[in-house]
């Protein structure tokens, strides 16, 4: 009995060693996905010319799906802004943007096949 509970204590803690390392590669793996995520936005933000209709304090929805290069296959506006200009500089700003900066590793990029972010002017 003593050997079995033994088994068990030390397959519980292999159970838990395993969980801990999964959860912190999901942690390290959502930190590099808003990484960059968020370079994306900036590199979008450098790219796109304010329309000089539009005003201040909008911001639209943007999903944009990417080649494994980072190059841009498609841009949709999934959340307008309400004003269509904004929302047509916002996309031809992803278009101008690319190639989108991408991990390194390629095992992320079904992350990032199809990408969703708010933009908002700076």
């Amino acid at each position: 009995a003593k050997a079995a509970a033994e088994a068990k204590a030390k397959a519980d803690a292999e159970r838990a060693l395993q969980e801990q390392l999964a959860a912190e590669g999901a942690a390290l793996e959502a930190d590099t996905i808003s990484r960059f995520v968020g370079l994306i936005g900036e590199k979008v933000q450098r790219n796109w010319i304010k329309p000089q209709t539009s005003r201040v304090g909008l911001s639209c929805v943007v999903q944009v799906q990417l080649l494994p290069s980072g190059e841009v296959v498609s841009v949709q506006i999934v959340q307008s802004s309400g004003d269509a200009v904004f929302d047509r500089s916002v996309e031809a700003a992803v278009y101008r943007a690319a190639p989108l900066p991408l991990p390194p590793d390629p095992r992320m990029f079904e992350k990032f096949r199809n990408v969703q972010f708010r933009f908002v002017p700076k």
